[in-house]
């Protein structure tokens, strides 16, 4: 009889076996929680660094190109759009590249290029970054025509023969001569701001949202930007 009655008294009663659940059910709560918040630190995170991949890959190769531009006092060598509500920045200006970045079949040291935001024809909602180039014959008739301005206007998302996408989920070119009171202009600030694809899908998936989408611009938009000396201005003969 006393056997029995310890063993009794060594078991857990209804009461103990809920509250034990009951804790045990808050602990494994709280751990979750805790996963999803080191998740999302970790996503943002990531967000962060690929936007920011993409600013510095593509500052790089507009510092590289304007390192050798071929500014003129023919102001369309070297064209930035006004900037407007709506309507982006834009960038087009001649270019003489190295011997070693040159194609030998190539007519002339001069080309043509450009940077320019724009929707992606495949992904609405999206913008992204642009290059314009053009080379040869295209850029000499441009020179003899005096018609850069129209050449530059061939630049355009679905024109792959002149135009490569540089960069995705760009929102925000931005290009100010500097000094601002002075012309031609020594140096170009270019200001780039990117948001991860994450980011870009959730926007564009409710483009009526706008508040929503406001305020995930401000919040997870990156920004860089990068201080480009420009050549000393000269002239340019026309290619024959």
């Amino acid at each position: 009889m006393n056997m029995r009655s310890d063993l009794h008294k060594k078991g857990f009663t209804l009461l103990e076996v809920l509250v034990s659940s009951a804790i045990l059910l808050v602990l494994i709560l709280l751990l979750l929680g805790m996963g999803d918040g080191a998740s999302k630190i970790w996503r943002d995170g990531e967000g962060r660094r690929e936007a920011q991949r993409e600013l510095r890959a593509s500052l790089q190769i507009i510092t590289e190109d304007l390192h050798s531009a071929v500014i003129t006092t023919n102001t369309e060598s070297l064209e930035i759009s006004k900037s407007e509500e709506g309507r982006p920045q834009s960038l087009f200006f001649l270019v003489s590249h190295p011997s070693d970045r040159r194609h030998s079949e190539i007519k002339g040291d001069l080309c043509a290029t450009g940077y320019f935001l724009a929707e992606d024809p495949k992904e609405i909602g999206c913008t992204n970054l642009y290059r314009f180039h053009a080379t040869g014959e295209s850029v000499a008739k441009a020179l003899e025509d005096d018609s850069l301005e129209e050449l530059y206007r061939e630049a355009s998302p679905t024109n792959a023969s002149t135009t490569e996408l540089l960069a995705r989920n760009i929102v925000a070119l931005r290009i100010v001569p500097l000094p601002v009171k002075t012309s031609p202009a020594e140096l170009l600030e270019v200001t780039l701001s990117a948001i991860n694809a994450r980011t870009a899908h959730l926007i564009a998936s409710q483009p009526k949202a706008v508040e929503r989408n406001v305020r995930l611009l401000s919040e997870r938009a990156q920004s860089s930007t990068a201080i480009i000396h420009l050549p000393s201005i000269r002239e340019v003969i026309p290619l024959p």
